[in-house]
């Protein structure tokens, strides 16, 4: 029966880490002969030296949904991110799953060890055996991993045991790959600091300095001496080879699984393994006595060189396809694009059989994997963003060829996902690659995607301030309800996009809806009072819910129109309801509230907009009536002077009506001719303030008399002064006395300096008084009149208006 086993490993490896790829070969190796299946969690993305992955790591929480048979930990590397008490804790956590330890030896679980301490202590002991170092330079790992920690302790005690002080300056801390120790030696070049001996913590790093410093003319071991821990392929062949500890991590990883695989049978398993480390002297540390190689040496280095010249033709091809992924995935904005990319680039990695794209997703019941695309090697690439997360990450395939990988899609310190790697074999640099560069795209698409939302969200909203604008201007400037309300409906159906729209108004009298404008709907509804709630409701689609609520006129709409979506909103201003808003649409109502708030806000504007119509026109109403409540006063204060001088009754009422069509003919605006028909009933309201006697006498008046009668234009100044309302209009009274050539009264004014009015009326007021009849004589024929205001043209009266008056005049 197979079984399935799970890797705790911080990465898969690749060329720049020999370390990992090697233990994950040969767990592979081994799990294939026993006809498992592997699967390799590599939680290293997001590990810190404060926040160890293990306590939330979503990638190692696949581990309890998966239910390996068992669980293999590269404790020495997790160990880098964590105090050893944690990692206690999360491989505990895994319990009862079967585990084992490689490179910490944890309490009550199986472990394949590696003696670091005793390991680093045979290279020390070795150089001041046979060197005598003076000054001593150490490159470390991490410093947090346990590993580093045991190498960096032997260093120290050798260097005390040998009363060598330890110099700070030449103690440095890095990561086992090849820049750490290239970054040292350019240090230590740059401040020109002495030194014949550098101890390293790991081969790459050895190698890395080596390199550096030969570009730079340090010699190995002319100038100095230096050693490894490892002992990796490339040190055998590196000039000069490198002196190391040999550290067989194939094999550590081979009998991790053999013990992993004895327990998932039932067997007891040996709970410490140790794997030896053997110092390894080459030429590195001025060694050169005994260093000539009998034949299986030679043998095993032409090996050696044959494989690494192999892995190297794999590596660069590999690394070729690589490239041409990722300049394939350099402007992809899209999953589409994503998606097109993989399917034509994918292939040309034929170790790798398939991989799927999963987005992290942080919900109610914890994160979730929600799979959006998927390669299949026989089949291309495809997306399936619509298909659930049924399947754990250990579900699949049967064949016990078929690795499994699980790498973090991450950006920074943000979760974006995991990629799932079904393959045959380990690639050297694909994973690590391709999680990089999924990564940044996975980012890259969704700043794309959010910029686009964004501008979408930004035109949208430019959509609506203009529509607020254009409704904010209809309120100000329509004063035409029905235009207003066609405004209205255009803006609130382009908005919404919505297929139906009606405007119910609630008269402030009763209390029921009448439709007052409708667009985009049969006209099932008469113009009268009907009921219907005014309440708001939304009601998305019809297919799935009835409408309850909604009248039996509206459900017979629904069915000969093939409406989907109803809502109706009440249109209130400070509280109360003045009208109702509806809405058909023939596909259900959009999804979130931003569409529904923004309908909100635009009934919001429609109420204010029929608020302030009915307001508006209210104004109008009471303006009017006002004004002609003025008018009646005027007219009344008219006829009573009428009463009171009987030669002149009915000549108010007369002169006001023919100075209104004068004033029109003339070309006065409508607020005008109101003015002058309001000055020319009270031209002689001043006569109020002349005694009886002068009024009223029946003969010519004398002398005195007439100054006395001359005054009632300044009385009626004075009387109408005070009243801001006819102030347009006094202008009539108070000046239609006063004569074109300045020879008038009481301001002696000339010409154009007479306000219009007055002069518009001096004519009319004339005519009617030589037309009519008095006391004193009988009135003149119209010829007559004619001919006197002909006469007094230019020196009484204006001229334009005499011609005015003329042209209009009846034969």
């Amino acid at each position: 029966m197979s079984s399935t086993i799970g890797v705790m490993i911080n990465h898969m490896g690749g060329a720049k880490l020999p370390y990992e790829r090697s233990f994950a070969r040969s767990v592979a190796d081994v799990a294939r002969d026993h006809d498992s299946r592997v699967i390799f969690y590599t939680g290293g993305f997001y590990n810190t030296p404060t926040q160890f992955e293990g306590r939330h790591n979503f990638i190692f929480d696949l581990i309890s949904s998966d239910k390996p048979d068992g669980l293999i930990a590269l404790s020495s590397l997790l160990g880098e991110f964590c105090p050893k008490e944690d990692l206690y804790s999360l491989l505990n956590s895994f319990s009862p799953i079967p585990i084992v330890s490689v490179g910490i030896d944890v309490p009550g679980i199986p472990s394949v060890l590696i003696n670091n301490y005793e390991a680093m202590r045979s290279v020390m002991e070795h150089i001041f055996a046979e060197h005598d170092p003076q000054q001593v330079v150490y490159i470390g790992g991490p410093p947090n991993g346990y590993e580093a920690q045991e190498r960096k302790r032997a260093f120290l005690d050798v260097m005390k045991e040998n009363s060598r002080k330890t110099n700070p300056s030449l103690i440095f801390q890095g990561r086992y790959i090849r820049a750490s120790g290239c970054k040292v030696a350019l240090e230590l070049l740059a401040n020109r600091m002495p030194f014949d001996t550098v101890v390293c913590a790991s081969d790459e790093t050895a190698l890395g300095f080596m390199s550096c410093a030969a570009e730079n003319g340090l010699i190995v071991p002319r100038d100095y001496r230096i050693t490894g821990f490892d002992d990796l392929d490339q040190a055998t062949l590196y000039d000069p080879p490198l002196t190391t500890v040999r550290q067989d991590i194939y094999s550590a990883g081979a009998q991790a699984t053999s013990i992993l695989h004895d327990m998932i049978a039932g067997r007891k398993p040996v709970m410490t393994t140790r794997i030896p480390t053997p110092l390894v002297v080459r030429d590195s540390c001025g060694c050169t006595g005994g260093a000539i190689p009998d034949l299986n040496e030679i043998k095993s280095l032409k090996e050696t060189i044959l494989s690494l010249k192999r892995d190297s033709a794999i590596r660069d091809q590999e690394e070729y396809d690589l490239t041409n992924i990722s300049e394939g995935l350099i402007n992809t904005n899209t999953e589409a694009e994503l998606c097109a990319i993989l399917d034509s680039k994918l292939p040309a990695l034929r170790e790798i059989k398939r991989c799927t794209l999963c987005r992290y997703k942080q919900t109610d019941t914890g994160p979730r994997l929600q799979p959006f695309l998927k390669y299949i090697q026989e089949e291309g690439a495809y997306l399936c963003s619509n298909e659930p997360w049924k399947e754990t990450s250990s579900s699949g395939t049967e064949d016990s060829s078929v690795l499994r990988v699980m790498e973090s899609l991450n950006f920074g310190t943000k979760i974006l996902g995991v990629i799932i790697f079904e393959c045959t074999t380990i690639p050297y640099t694909a994973f690590g690659f391709l999680r990089k560069q999924l990564s940044q795209t996975l980012q890259h698409i969704h700043t794309f995607s959010r910029i686009a939302e964004l501008n979408t969200n930004l035109a949208t909203e430019v959509e609506h301030l203009s529509s607020l604008r254009i409704i904010d201007q209809a309120i100000t400037g329509v004063h035409d309800r029905t235009m207003l309300l066609n405004v209205l409906m255009s803006e609130i159906l382009t908005q919404q996009k919505a297929d139906g729209i009606i405007i119910s108004l609630i008269d402030p009298a009763g209390s029921t809806p009448i439709v007052a404008a409708s667009r985009g709907v049969r006209n099932l509804f008469p113009d009268d009072e009907r009921p219907i709630a005014v309440t708001p409701l939304f009601v998305p689609d019809l297919t799935t819910k009835t409408g309850d609520d909604i009248d039996n006129e509206r459900q017979i709409l629904f069915a000969e129109e093939d409406y989907t979506g109803y809502c109706r909103v009440p249109l209130s201003v400070h509280g109360e309801v003045n009208g109702i808003l509806e809405l058909f649409t023939r596909r259900p109502l959009p999804e979130g509230s931003g569409w529904r708030h923004f309908l909100e806000t635009l009934a919001g504007q429609a109420a204010i907009a029929i608020e302030n119509d009915r307001l508006v026109h209210g104004l109008k109403r009471a303006n009017t009536c006002l004004r002609e409540s003025y008018n009646t006063t005027i007219e009344g204060w008219s006829r009573a002077l009428d009463l009171r001088d009987h030669e002149t009754e009915g000549h108010c009422i007369r002169v006001a009506q023919m100075s209104v069509r004068l004033g029109r003919k003339l070309g006065l605006d409508e607020h005008d001719i109101e003015n002058l028909y309001r000055g020319a009933l009270l031209h002689d309201i001043g006569k109020v303030g002349i005694p009886d006697s002068i009024l009223l006498k029946p003969g010519p008046l004398t002398h005195e008399e007439r100054t006395i009668m001359n005054k009632h234009p300044k009385y009626a100044h004075d009387l109408l002064a005070p009243i801001e309302f006819l102030l347009p209009a006094l202008s009539v009274p108070w000046c239609h006395h006063e004569k074109w050539d300045g020879t008038g009264y009481p301001q002696g004014l000339k010409g154009k300096e007479i306000p219009l009015f007055a002069r518009i009326f001096a004519v009319i007021d004339v005519w009617d008084a030589l037309s009519s009849e008095r006391p004193y004589r009988g009135p003149w024929e119209r010829e007559k009149v004619v001919a006197y205001l002909r006469a007094e043209s230019g020196t009484h009266f204006d001229p334009d208006v005499v011609n005015a008056f003329l042209e209009f005049l009846p034969e």
